[in-house]
């Protein structure tokens, strides 16, 4: 019989990976420019996976939810339970399993074992224990995880750490291509899986799109002299302010523009982010990155929609986000009392999930706007949802693009939204396919920006033809076709 090592196995292909930790039922703006790259890069027969680095238990339930094949997604955790890491590596899960979760509660009605039978082929057992906080109370806390299956095994302890939350240590990985590991941290468990990707896949491009530890793993590994490509893609405003002369980066940005050396390419989505950039590490006497900062858009449309004629009487707005505090849906909720409360025909549909959902929804109660506003929940096709809706508005204060909305401008909607760096200015322009208003994020501000907002969404339907002829016109300059395109120059000058 002959053995087959890893050497054997491996594929001579380059292959580019999209990393990240994590997707779920509800996501972010980062997860679905990951999608639509995925989408483009599959119309051109181009070879990528998508790299998941969270434990994600219910992984290829989502990975369904959102269309994505098995084989073109790594998740570090079934790569470490697999049985033939190898296959894993080119196919992904064979047979995926249904998940369910028991509990075992105390006489205090207190959790403290929780099994889950994973999507993956593996079992997660949480042992569960009480701890004091500071203030004297007792919370109950994760204490060790194990995930198992018939040969494999992965555990680990929680530690710890106030605001920031729980981090696992002392990671034990037992009968991994046949030896034991021991990792002390996650970032050194993260640093071994992207350097068993390394001696896989031989030609390796990495687009990090979300996680300050990918980029310390694979810029380590670039060091020790592996032979990668390193590309990090910008998906929010990157910058705080100039301090004592320097720029301060936003905190998720600052460990790779303090190695810009070791990245191959940075990606933005508008120009202006681009120039912004430059200038700013001009301040610092960088001056020769001009070739590394490319901008592709995160997202475009397959098709232009023709121009909208608005025949009302009610204004129909429509608004997308993941309902977060920092999405300021409580302000667009305020903005369309008051146009109602004004005399205005009006309603708002709100797509999306997430931990805002309660507050939302008692605020409208609160203000008795059931028959106006509606939480409408997840879309799985905003382009097919929002056809149904006169325009489109935003509250949110920094937008790195702004998928929804190039969607909206795509059907025709003119837009209603802050004047956001960088989404919002790159895409609107006032009087052309919407109105910009103007913001202070300063909380005392709130009141004044409501009413900018409000002015904003009643004027869309002063001039409503000619900004929905303006949306269309102004979306065309971003066609999936076009950005593929694009993508194709980039991945063409890496090689």
């Amino acid at each position: 019989m002959v053995r087959v090592t890893i050497s054997d196995r491996r594929v001579n292909l380059r292959m580019y990976f999209f990393v990240n930790q994590g997707i779920g039922h509800s996501n972010s703006g980062v997860e679905h420019a990951q999608f639509y790259r995925a989408a483009r890069f599959r119309e051109q027969g181009l070879p990528f996976k998508l790299v998941f680095t969270d434990h994600l238990p219910q992984l290829h339930q989502h990975m369904s939810e959102w269309q994505l094949a098995e084989h073109e997604v790594i998740g570090l955790y079934d790569y470490l339970l697999s049985d033939d890491p190898d296959d894993y590596l080119q196919q992904g899960t064979r047979d995926p399993q249904v998940y369910y979760e028991e509990s075992l509660w105390d006489t205090e009605q207190t959790q403290r074992l929780l099994f889950r039978q994973a999507t993956g082929r593996y079992t997660e057992t949480i042992q569960r224990r009480k701890r004091r906080t500071h203030d004297g109370e007792y919370v109950v806390v994760d204490n060790r995880v194990i995930l198992e299956n018939q040969q494999h095994r992965v555990a680990w302890h929680y530690q710890y750490d106030g605001e920031n939350g729980k981090r696992p240590v002392n990671i034990h990985v037992d009968n991994f291509r046949g030896q034991h590991y021991l990792f002390t941290t996650q970032e050194e468990l993260i640093t071994f899986f992207f350097a068993e990707l390394q001696r896989y896949f031989t030609q390796n491009v990495y687009f990090v799109d979300r996680g300050v530890s990918h980029e310390a793993a694979l810029i380590s590994l670039k060091q020790a002299g592996s032979p990668l490509q390193l590309g990090v893609v910008i998906h929010a405003a990157h910058f705080v302010g100039f301090v004592n002369g320097h720029p301060l980066w936003n905190t998720y940005y600052q460990y790779v523009f303090d190695h810009l050396a070791f990245v191959d390419v940075m990606i933005v989505s508008t120009h202006q982010q681009r120039e912004d950039i430059l200038s700013q590490l001009q301040t610092l006497g960088v001056s020769d990155v001009a070739h590394k900062i490319v901008v592709i858009p995160v997202g475009g449309v397959p098709a232009i929609a023709p121009a909208r004629h608005w025949q009302g009487p009610t204004a129909k707005f429509v608004t997308a986000a993941r309902l977060h505090v920092e999405k300021n849906l409580t302000q667009v909720i305020m903005a369309v009392k008051q146009l109602r409360d004004a005399g205005m025909s009006i309603t708002l549909a709100i797509y999306g999930v997430g931990q805002e959902y309660a507050p939302l929804a008692q605020l409208i109660q609160t203000h008795q706007l059931a028959d106006v506003v509606t939480l409408k929940g997840l879309s799985q096709d905003m382009l097919a949802d929002m056809q149904q809706y006169d325009a489109f508005v935003s509250a949110s204060y920094s937008e790195g693009f702004g998928l929804a909305y190039m969607e909206a401008m795509s059907l025709g909607l003119p837009i209603a939204t802050y004047a956001n760096r960088y989404g919002a200015q790159a895409l609107v322009r006032d009087g052309e396919n919407g109105y910009l208003a103007a913001f202070e994020s300063q909380a005392t501000a709130e009141a004044q920006n409501i009413t900018h907002l409000a002015t904003a969404m009643r004027r869309i339907f002063d001039n409503y033809d000619v900004l929905s002829r303006g949306a269309s016109r102004r979306s065309s300059a971003f066609l999936n076709a076009d950005i593929a395109m694009q993508w194709g120059r980039l991945l063409e000058a890496l090689t």
